[in-house]
């Protein structure tokens, strides 16, 4: 109904703002991100997503067209309303959603309030089973490098996961010892190298 709104800060609540739009005050919900950003009296543009019920009708506010367009992907998925979508956008932000689901990270989608392990795993696949057939949303996420990346069902990557690796750690370390060794070296050679990296890693931080 609305695109944008654009006025002056009102008052800031608890993910919610008061929009001063010459007179008219809008009670809009945001994301903790964007509450943290805006300070009284300031004058703002927010991207606006309106939710009608039969008994609410409820304003939601962004910054950037990017989180609106995230915020309105979640609502698609069976189970995700519009408080545990505003939850998302305000503990991750669209980067760092898109690199959880590009890396089947479901302890990091599982850090919003409210969002369990079960539908964390079922916003990851919906996403990614919805990249490869929509372009606005492989661009707002990011495509996936599947082509060098190892990904899960590698053995490599796989392995270091049961050993208690993050994500993002077996990627990387699975990347490295290909590197290393080549693609002729065996899964067991390239696990190795990979943990000596880590280990290497690790030791260097300290």
């Amino acid at each position: 109904m609305f695109a944008f709104l654009r006025g002056a800060v009102a008052a800031i609540q608890i993910n919610r703002i008061a929009l001063d739009v010459n007179g008219v005050g809008f009670d809009v919900h945001v994301p903790d991100s964007v509450q943290r950003k805006l300070v009284r009296n300031q004058e703002v543009l927010l991207f606006t997503y309106c939710h009608i019920r039969e008994d609410a009708f409820q304003i939601y506010g962004f910054l950037a067209e990017e989180e609106k367009a995230l915020f309105m992907e979640c609502l698609d998925i069976n189970g995700v309303g519009p408080k545990a979508a505003l939850g998302i956008l305000s503990t991750l932000s669209v980067s760092s959603f898109a690199q959880a689901i590009q890396e089947h990270d479901v302890a990091a989608v599982t850090r919003t309030p409210g969002i369990g392990k079960k539908l964390a795993q079922r916003i990851i696949l919906e996403m990614k089973s919805r990249m490869g057939q929509d372009p606005e949303l492989n661009a707002l996420l990011g495509a996936p490098d599947t082509a060098s990346a190892p990904v899960e069902g590698d053995d490599v990557y796989e392995a270091l996961i049961s050993l208690g690796c993050t994500p993002s750690e077996a990627k990387k370390a699975a990347s490295y010892a290909r590197e290393t060794l080549g693609e002729d070296a065996t899964d067991e050679e390239l696990t190795r190298t990979a943990l000596r990296s880590l280990a290497k890693a690790s030791h260097g931080k300290r």
